[in-house]
């Protein structure tokens, strides 16, 4: 360390408004910072984020992601794909490629427009609405949920229950007793809908993964038990609502400070697409991805035991002015935009197409029929979780 009144704390509430001036200083003065209240350690450049994500030999995902729940022994089996390592990850990779993604993200388009209109319909002529709670943090629950082939009626108890599992109290690290409620509820909920598929196959992404092969080498192919289907849906569902709806948050929320670049947007909206990735490097919903290592890793001259807990900052690696120019500008005329905001390598983002695609057609719909918003700072509320960033209230006045 270089400094010693540096402190980058991961469950700090006040670090999850504004973390960036503590990440500039993690990557000019400890670019290996270790925290010893917490015991782990945390990676901030971009090349240094990029390369120990490539590199699942050292620094492991199988015993687990995030930061309170990483364990000295790898997981007990099953677990999510995003907590294991290859090889057993790679199977299970291409087995999910084959089943849908390439096949359903594609012709999601249409539903994912007809869903933003009814939402952002009903405030057209009003004086404003919560971009979050009333559209953000429900879009990408119904796309998920259709995908997954849950009923609608079901759908707000299973982003209410999705939140809860993620939040932590301010002052602990641990989940809450609801949380364990809301966890213990979605996991009943996933077996229940396991049980009614294999009574009777439906025409969805959980009925695809049931009747699929798992093919790995010098193993029979076979079919995916209930356990590992739990598991899939679980994955699917949580990551794919929560990390949507802080994209569409800071959506609002970024657009509003910079109101020159909407207007852009609004005159040229060819450069959505374009503004959804500055918006992932800029603001991402995922910044912080835990690993173990399982030897050593030297950066900078320092090593990092095996045996330690690692933080991958990917939020600070899109603010990292070593890779970019301007990096604390958003500028939605950038181009060529190399971020991590998806993760990268064997984890990178499963659902990375659903959400560019929930992202454009959101933004492109909002656009449309609310070409200017303000934001009053103070009314907004942030999540308060250990890996997912962003807000979880944004009042817009129109």
């Amino acid at each position: 360390m270089t400094t010693t009144d540096l402190r980058w704390d991961p469950f700090d509430r006040a670090l999850h408004t504004e973390p960036y001036a503590v990440w500039k200083r993690l990557r000019d003065e400890s670019p290996v910072y270790y925290n010893p209240e917490h015991d782990f350690y945390a990676l901030s450049r971009f090349d240094d984020v990029m390369t120990a994500s490539l590199d699942t030999e050292t620094f492991s995902s199988q015993h687990g992601i995030i930061l309170d729940t990483i364990t000295e022994e790898p997981l007990a089996a099953p677990q999510p794909m995003i907590m294991m390592d290859p090889p057993d990850h790679t199977y299970l990779r291409k087995m999910v490629n084959r089943t849908f993604f390439r096949s359903r993200i594609a012709q999601l388009e249409d539903h994912v427009r007809k869903l933003c209109r009814g939402y952002l319909d009903r405030h057209v002529g009003t004086n404003g609405f919560d971009y979050v709670e009333d559209f953000a943090a429900k879009l990408p629950v119904m796309v998920i949920s259709s995908l997954l082939g849950f009923p609608d009626e079901d759908h707000d108890n299973l982003r209410e229950w999705s939140d809860a599992q993620l939040h932590r109290d301010e002052g602990s690290t641990e989940l809450s007793a609801e949380g364990m409620e809301a966890s213990a509820q979605l996991y009943g909920y996933y077996q229940q809908q396991i049980e009614l598929r294999r009574r009777d196959s439906t025409e969805d992404i959980v009925s695809d993964l049931m009747n699929s092969d798992l093919i790995a080498p010098h193993v029979d192919p076979r079919r995916l038990n209930d356990g590992e289907l739990l598991m899939f849906i679980a994955m699917i569902n949580v990551a794919g609502n929560e990390t949507v709806a802080r994209l569409l948050g800071w959506a609002a929320l970024t657009l509003a400070r910079n109101p020159e670049q909407r207007a852009l947007l609004v005159r040229e909206p060819d450069l959505i697409g374009g503004a959804i990735e500055e918006l992932l490097r800029y603001d991402a919903p995922s910044p912080v991805q835990g690993r173990f290592t399982l030897r050593d890793a030297t950066y900078h001259d320092t090593v990092i035991p095996a045996g330690s807990k690692v933080t991958l900052l990917t939020g600070s690696a899109g603010r990292d002015e070593r890779q970019y120019d301007r990096a604390d500008e958003f500028d939605v005329t950038r181009t060529g935009i190399r971020h991590l905001g998806f993760g990268h390598g064997s984890h990178f983002c499963l659902g990375a197409a659903l959400a560019r695609l929930e992202a454009r057609v959101a933004l492109e719909e909002t656009l449309k029929r609310f070409p200017e918003w303000d934001v009053d700072e103070a009314d907004v509320k942030y999540v308060h979780t250990s890996s997912v960033r962003g807000p979880a209230s944004v009042p817009v006045a129109l």
